[in-house]
């Protein structure tokens, strides 16, 4: 079987990033990715100037008795000084070559039309330069960011109104099985709901759509095999029991499946088919299958979006116990997050869905630990780097 490494390496080399692209508002840009790098079109600040309501003085005063001679707003025209003379500035107000530094209203003493300076005041004290944030022709967003409320809003300060994003990749999800219903449905003793589809139907990156639930029936499962969409995702029928027909549904339409299984636990049975479009083939078990599609494909729904760092990453963190666990395969273990450290659930088994909404992240142990303790590589699924790191603890 291969190994994780192995399966995201083959699952990756055959994922497409996008080259289509629209412009669309900055309004409807959050989790859009950025088609090409923003640059600056002007410095930041555009002009000295204050960073405190206060005083622009020249340093010869310190210490001094100076007239006020004017006051000025954010907006306002600038006013040149001369020695013995300050001006009120406000923050934000272009600030005149001619003043040396800004004194704080709160360090002065005032007496009439006339401040005492305090002694010791530093060179352009309080003063923003021009340029400080950044300058012209700086890139402050690259090619393949997220972009997000604060990214947005820098958009805004640059007076962009419309911004040229990815269009986002279209991926079919197909739930199979005879003893499937949706949430909506009546069950049976025998049956139980589908619940892994409407995890993955919050894909921010991708457009997604759900088929109406497939039966165990080859046919049925190939007459649904869309080419028009980027990526297909079924769940279930890719064991090796009597209706596990999935696998067989998607040779027969002429995809070469490049992998049937992987040495992961839970999610061993997991498919990957390529055809005219590309085919993830997840277990019907709904643990398994989140962790599947955190694991494998996220990264390539981050690749086929146009996002430059599509790896998994991690953060180094103590384990606040120990778990016995039987070695062989990599195992994911879901793991919550504490102040001092993260917490090592024993509940894992492949159809426990409840876990995932009490746990803030995963570990895989790697397959020759027999007891997982110590550091270990915490992984939530919102860091990402643009190249590849060894993830398993």
């Amino acid at each position: 079987m291969l190994s994780i490494y192995e399966a995201q390496s083959i699952l990756l080399e055959n994922t497409k990033s996008t080259t289509k692209k629209e412009i669309i508002p900055i309004e409807n840009a959050n989790n859009r990715v950025l088609a090409k790098n923003i640059k600056a079109t002007f410095d930041m600040p555009r002009f000295d100037n204050s960073a405190m309501d206060g005083y622009g003085i020249k340093l010869n005063d310190a210490g001094k008795k100076v007239k006020i001679i004017n006051k000025e707003l954010a907006g306002d025209k600038t006013y040149s000084i001369k020695d013995g003379e300050c001006i009120k500035i406000m923050t934000g107000a272009k600030v005149d070559k001619s003043i040396e530094a800004v004194v704080p209203i709160e360090f002065v003493e005032i007496e009439g039309e006339f401040i005492k300076l305090p002694e010791n005041i530093k060179e352009k004290a309080n003063i923003r330069p021009k340029g400080e944030e950044f300058t012209k022709n700086s890139i402050l967003l690259e090619k393949g960011e997220i972009l997000n409320p604060a990214k947005i809003s820098l958009l805004a300060s640059l007076g962009i109104t419309h911004i040229e994003v990815f269009q986002k990749p279209k991926i079919l999800i197909i739930p199979t099985g005879n003893e499937i219903k949706n949430h909506y449905e009546n069950i049976n003793e025998v049956e139980h709901f589908n619940s892994s589809s409407i995890y993955f139907l919050f894909e921010e990156l991708a457009e997604i759509k759900i088929l109406p639930i497939v039966g165990d029936d080859i046919q049925t499962i190939k007459s649904n095999i869309d080419t028009s969409y980027d990526l297909i995702i079924t769940t279930g029928g890719v064991s090796k029991g009597d209706a596990d027909f999935t696998t067989e549904a998607f040779k027969q339409k002429g995809y070469d499946i490049k992998f049937s299984w992987i040495a992961i636990k839970p999610g061993k049975p997991f498919g990957f088919a390529v055809g005219e479009n590309i085919a993830t083939l997840l277990t019907g078990n709904p643990l398994a299958a989140v962790f599947n599609y955190q694991i494998f494909l996220k990264p390539m729904i981050r690749k086929m979006a146009g996002c430059e760092n599509y790896y998994i990453d991690y953060i180094e963190l103590h384990s606040l116990n120990s778990l016995k666990r039987k070695a062989g395969r990599d195992e994911v273990i879901p793991v919550k997050l504490k102040s001092n450290g993260i917490e090592l659930s024993s509940k894992r088994g492949s159809g426990m869905i409840s876990i995932v909404s009490k746990s803030d992240g995963i570990i895989i142990a790697d397959k020759s630990s027999w007891e997982v303790k110590g550091t270990v590589k915490f992984i939530d699924f919102t860091r990402w780097s643009k190249d590849f790191k060894e993830f398993i603890s």
